[in-house]
């Protein structure tokens, strides 16, 4: 029974680490996209890092969620016609099915972008 219980617990562990990191790892992409959304609709690379910045930290602030966003926005392409690029990187915390082996925290990425307006006028970056 007890070396039973052992590999029941251990694959109730492996089962429930992997959900954690599925659902993280959707998550993380949706405030990807998200972010580069916000930051499309600003008209000053500044203002455009700040909205995905905020935008991120706001889609993975929501319950069952305990990871601080790290969030890169690239706006060298910040112009009419041009593109914003947003990565955002999230520090998930494991250690409660670490007896599954998996590693106390993991990082997970995602990177998305959103095109800006054609005929839309941009503040320099100045």
């Amino acid at each position: 029974m007890v070396i039973l219980a052992v590999i029941v617990i251990t694959v109730l562990c492996l089962g429930i680490g992997a959900g954690t990191l599925v659902l993280a790892d959707g998550r993380v992409s949706a405030a990807a996209a998200a972010a580069a959304r916000a930051a499309s609709q600003e008209s000053a690379p500044q203002a455009a890092t700040q909205a995905a910045q905020a935008e991120a930290e706001n889609v993975l602030s929501g319950p069952g969620n305990s990871c601080i966003p790290d969030v890169e926005v690239d706006t060298s392409r910040f112009h009419a016609g041009g593109r914003v690029d947003v990565t955002v990187h999230c520090r998930v915390d494991l250690t409660v099915v670490a007896i599954a082996g998996f590693p106390a925290h993991r990082t997970l990425s995602a990177t998305a972008s959103a095109p800006l307006e054609q005929h839309r006028s941009f503040r320099s970056a100045s």
